[in-house]
């Protein structure tokens, strides 16, 4: 079929909106499934490296003790900062809607600040 008669069928089809495009250079159906098939055995190429990359690595970082000094150090500031993070987002009083799903409205330390969120809410609504 040629291009202008395949566009305007598809543009009867999906309207005015209609977008394509053409690779010149894509493999056709025959060399996708000869490629398709060979999918399985590279796939079990790839992870068997990857085994072997990944007991490498952690034989030789096992064996450093700099790099095992590094990663406490990294561990307890990770730690400290999710720590952190994690109380600059606790309220002692929350308020919302409640459904399928528990929407927030408003948080705060009391119910005056609570109270106060929810009718600068208001008035801006």
């Amino acid at each position: 079929m040629e291009r202008a008669v395949a566009i305007k069928k598809l543009g009867k089809l999906l309207g005015k909106r209609l977008g394509y495009r053409v690779d010149r250079d894509a493999p056709d159906a025959e060399t996708r499934a000869a490629v398709q098939r060979q999918l399985p055995g590279l796939r079990a190429a790839e992870q068997q490296v990857e085994a072997a990359m990944d007991a490498r690595r952690a034989a030789l970082l096992a064996a450093d003790p700099e790099y095992q000094a590094l990663a406490a150090a990294f561990q307890l500031a990770r730690d400290g900062r999710q720590a952190a993070v994690a109380a600059t987002s606790r309220y002692r009083i929350t308020v919302g809607v409640s459904g399928v799903f528990f929407h927030v409205k408003a948080q705060g330390d009391s119910w005056e600040d609570v109270i106060a969120q929810m009718a600068k809410r208001a008035v801006v609504s």
